[in-house]
């Protein structure tokens, strides 16, 4: 996925991926659009934020059929060097090991996600923010630890074993899901739960395989064909992903809640056996009973206020700085 980036021809998936959103948000300056950036990487099973010196404080959310990881930074970035730098930043973080077959063997799998943001309105609208995601996953590789010559109880055989096992049951859920079964186990780990979204959701899918074109690796190439022969059946259909503005979930809240308050006035006025409140817009004849009712109440209130005169003049002779009158 990184490949080499010191050599222009030689760079990985990702970094060919930024160039390209970069060149087309060049391309047309007033389109609007904000990326953010994201690195996470599950160890062991364990989840770790590449860009926020690996920290462990996240947890899967899933709400209303979308899954996000809690915690994890989101890096804004406004060129196409940020976007590398980041990137380069998050590699040094991530877990490698040397053995006999991959001097450089990634030990987990990592998501690299560039969320773009694009306003479509020149005013305040309901919808105003189309949201894209792109999410670039570099899944570990099966290992035969025979081959790999992976001491027995070390460190890099419980990797091993971890991502062998993460892959297995990543493979189950693709297959329940290709069997139409009622229940797909996603969460039997972590990135199964991750990319649930890829495998069922609302997202388009590629699957790229990189394959060693040896006998000698004529099981692992088979295995891994086959694993791409029951993901090629599945199918997923992408849709416009709009965000709420945050003043417009303000009005629906406020709205909401005058309407369950109107129906607790109605339900109160019903049980005492009084007539209900209208609560119509105010019109021009609405408006001329509002003001004869006001008016009545103002002079109600001054004749009150003459019947009190007296008690008010008893009052003066009486030494009280602190006078409260209620109506």
């Amino acid at each position: 996925m990184a490949g080499d980036m010191k050599v222009n021809a030689h760079r990985g998936f990702i970094a060919r991926a930024i160039h390209q959103i970069f060149e087309e948000k060049e391309a047309d300056p007033g389109s609007g659009i904000v990326l953010y950036i994201s690195y996470l990487e599950i160890y062991q099973e364990g989840m770790y934020d590449l860009l926020n010196q690996r920290s462990k404080d996240l947890m899967i959310i899933e709400e209303s059929g979308y899954v996000y990881i809690r915690g994890l930074a989101k890096i804004p970035v406004e060129t196409e060097a940020q976007a590398l730098m980041c990137f380069s930043e998050g590699e040094k973080q991530r877990s490698y090991a040397c053995h006999q077959i991959n001097q450089v063997s990634s030990r987990s799998h990592t998501i690299f996600t560039l969320c773009m943001e694009k306003r479509v309105g020149r005013f305040k609208t309901e919808y105003d923010t189309v949201v894209a995601k792109l999410n670039l996953v570099d899944l570990a590789g099966f290992e035969r630890l025979k081959k790999t010559n992976t001491s027995t109880g070390g460190r890099m055989r419980v990797e091993a074993c971890s991502i062998n096992k993460s892959l297995c049951l990543l493979e189950q859920a693709v297959y329940a899901i290709k069997q139409g079964q009622e229940y797909v186990p996603f969460r039997q780990s972590k990135i199964s739960i991750i990319l649930k979204e890829a495998l069922s959701g609302n997202c388009r899918t590629e699957l790229i395989l990189c394959l060693w074109p040896e006998e000698y690796f004529l099981d692992e190439t088979i295995k891994a064909s086959r694993f791409a022969q029951r993901l090629k059946v599945l199918r997923t259909f992408s849709i416009h992903n709009k965000k709420i503005d945050c003043c417009v979930l303000n009005e629906r809240r406020h709205a909401q809640e005058i309407a369950n308050l109107q129906q607790e006035l109605a339900l109160k006025d019903a049980l005492q056996g009084r007539p209900g409140l209208s609560f119509d817009d105010l019109t021009l004849e609405n408006y001329s009973l509002y003001s004869r009712s006001l008016k009545y109440l103002c002079e109600l209130n001054w004749k009150k206020c003459l019947v009190n005169m007296d008690w008010l003049n008893q009052l003066k002779n009486h030494k009280k700085q602190n006078l409260v009158w209620v109506n």
